[in-house]
């Protein structure tokens, strides 16, 4: 009996280390797809994003493919991002991001300024974790 507990308690503490490097690897994604949205740097948001991402923001979603030729096509420019309060949340494979974004950017010629609660998924595939989902909706700051 005493055997098993021991070995219970050395499976627990070994997946802390995992957990917490997970962590720390969304977190650098995160502030690489930050600036690669702000940059317009298609390439790097290309890696970032799993092929069947998806996005629900403010105005319409998009898949990956429909996001990267917005910004190519300069229909969609980030010009400022500010990303707060980020928390991560690991389930295994999937990791969950949320954070308080202050944003200001255009989109089809509309100029939009605000404040935004915003999630991505997360889905470590094949050892590399990818962005698999956005969701990003507006809210007041009181």
């Amino acid at each position: 009996m005493g055997g098993s507990y021991t070995m219970a308690f050395q499976d627990k503490t070994n997946e802390l280390p995992s957990t917490i490097e997970a962590e720390q690897e969304l977190r650098r994604i995160n502030e690489r797809w930050v600036a690669a949205v702000i940059g317009g740097d298609t390439a790097t948001l290309d890696q970032l994003m799993a092929d069947d991402c998806i996005f629900t923001y403010v105005l319409e979603g998009d898949d990956k493919t429909q996001f990267i030729r917005d910004i190519e096509a300069g229909d969609l420019k980030v010009d400022d991002l500010k990303r707060d309060n980020v928390e991560v949340r690991i389930y295994g494979s999937t990791g969950v991001l949320i954070a308080l974004d202050t944003a200001d950017w255009k989109y089809k010629g509309h100029y939009i300024k605000g404040h935004y609660r915003s999630m991505h998924v997360y889905s470590e595939r094949d050892g590399i974790w990818q962005i698999v989902a956005i969701q990003s909706s507006p809210i007041s700051m009181k």
